[in-house]
């Protein structure tokens, strides 16, 4: 039972680790690495506390999510914030002296790695204190894990274009505050089924709608830090070497 239950946690994690493994074709990075930004997400995990415990302090996370002030509290001070702070924290560290970090989908790569180690290891949590261990591997698997890997890829997204050379100030907090955002809208509305049941069908919708989004908005930065890394790859044209607009003249063997 340990075993299934530990197996049922992690299988998504391991086939968004692939996926995004086989998206890295031009230059992929080692295994050992991708393992390495795991573990780092892993210890995420435990960092979150630390941030979590000021907010406790200061009395910002109710401990009463059934009301709507509660939830949305709750939504950003227990999970949005610390939880995106303590990942961007591994994946800074993880990142700062990594030589194989060379080109811009790495960024999406390694961040997307260190989500999924903070995901795993809460999957892990849940299913081991669920009643019903099954349907919530399940429900998290399609759901939780998915928000927490495009969250990390928004991450690893703007990371890329800041340390590549986008240093503006618009750039360096959208690093954090993109998956911040996109976690406490997550969080929140995945909270507020509690407050409204009557409009659960309506939120169930909005967070499926969320889940599209986020595919969506992954697709379209994973794309576009690739062919940046083409551009990149491309040698430029040589001066002066422009193509002719006619064709060559035929040879005797052409005849």
């Amino acid at each position: 039972m340990l075993l299934l239950i530990i197996v049922t946690a992690l299988l998504p994690v391991l086939i968004l680790g692939w996926w995004i493994y086989r998206k890295d074709s031009l230059r992929p990075e080692p295994l050992r690495m991708l393992y390495k930004a795991f573990l780092y997400g892993v210890g995420s995990t435990f960092v979150t506390l630390l941030f979590t415990s000021p907010f406790v302090a200061m009395g910002l996370i109710s401990t009463d999510i059934h009301t709507f002030g509660g939830a949305v509290s709750t939504a950003l001070f227990a999970a949005a914030i610390p939880e995106e702070l303590a990942k961007f924290l591994m994946l800074w560290l993880f990142l700062r002296n990594n030589k194989y970090y060379d080109e811009y989908l790495d960024g999406i790569v390694y961040a997307a790695c260190v989500g999924l180690g903070f995901a795993g290891a809460e999957n892990i949590l849940y299913l081991f204190q669920s009643e019903d261990w099954v349907a919530t591997g399940v429900i998290r698997g399609l759901t939780a894990v998915p928000a927490h890997f495009s969250m990390g890829c928004a991450m690893g997204y703007f990371y890329s274009k800041y340390h590549f050379g986008d240093r503006s100030r618009l750039t360096a907090a959208c690093i954090v505050g993109v998956p911040m955002l996109l976690h406490w809208t997550w969080d929140a509305l995945a909270f507020s089924e509690g407050v409204f049941p009557a409009l659960s069908v309506v939120i169930s919708g909005l967070l499926v709608a969320l889940i599209i989004y986020l595919y969506k908005s992954t697709m379209r930065r994973i794309a576009s830090l690739k062919n940046q890394d083409l551009a990149r790859m491309t040698p430029p044209p040589i001066p002066g070497d422009r193509p002719s607009s006619t064709p060559p003249p035929l040879s005797g063997n052409d005849v």
